[in-house]
């Protein structure tokens, strides 16, 4: 979809697009590399090599509480949950704290080169997050979401073909952003709080 239709691509896994910044102090130019990209899609020319590129990131959700794996064992094996299981999808730890920090470092340089990124996620984890304002090309997007729904028939769940979400990088910084700001006398309130429940020390500077 990046380069349109009947077009050759290769999908490089785990690029890193950022070279380290040298030490304080030093001019030494850095060849290690960081902010690795889960792939790098490589449009490929007439001869064969790669000519342009986009981002995919790919966002599973994270769940919250201790292991997963435990309980993942007991359900395959007994075909349900173990008792006392209080597993959940952690939608907020997932976009704003594990998403959001990776696109803020990678977009900006994206956005410098005029490359598109794209962001797949299922449906579920998309209906989770804010409502942001979108965009209607992809000649406009910045962040193109690619929302793949899971369906379950028969017993088995299979993904379906994905919907496509065109948004811009400061329409989704703007959604993402963790709440909004309340009145300071608020925060005051929640100190005084605080200080009666746990009994909290004055301290002197």
């Amino acid at each position: 979809m990046a380069f349109g239709s009947k077009v050759d691509v290769i999908a490089a896994p785990e690029v890193p697009v950022l070279r380290a910044t040298p030490r304080a102090g030093t001019r030494t130019v850095s060849r290690k590399r960081l902010g690795k990209v889960d792939y790098l899609i490589g449009r490929l020319g007439k001869d064969g090599r790669a000519v342009d590129f986009a981002a995919l990131e790919v966002q599973a959700v994270y769940f919250s509480g201790a292991s997963i794996r435990p309980v993942l064992r007991h359900y395959l094996a007994h075909d349900r949950l173990p008792p006392g299981a209080s597993r959940r999808p952690d939608w907020r730890s997932s976009a704003q704290k594990r998403l959001m920090p990776q696109l803020a470092l990678r977009i900006p340089l994206f956005r410098r080169w005029g490359k598109k990124v794209f962001v797949a996620v299922d449906s579920q984890f998309f209906a989770a997050l804010p409502p942001m304002s979108t965009v209607d090309t992809l000649a406009n997007s910045e962040v193109t979401w690619v929302v793949y729904p899971f369906r379950l028939s028969r017993g088995r769940y299979t993904i379906g073909d994905p919907d496509f979400v065109y948004t811009t990088w400061d329409d989704v910084l703007t959604a993402l952003r963790e709440g909004t700001a309340p009145d300071p006398t608020e925060i005051l309130n929640e100190i005084e709080r605080k200080r009666g429940e746990r009994g909290l020390k004055v301290l002197r500077t």
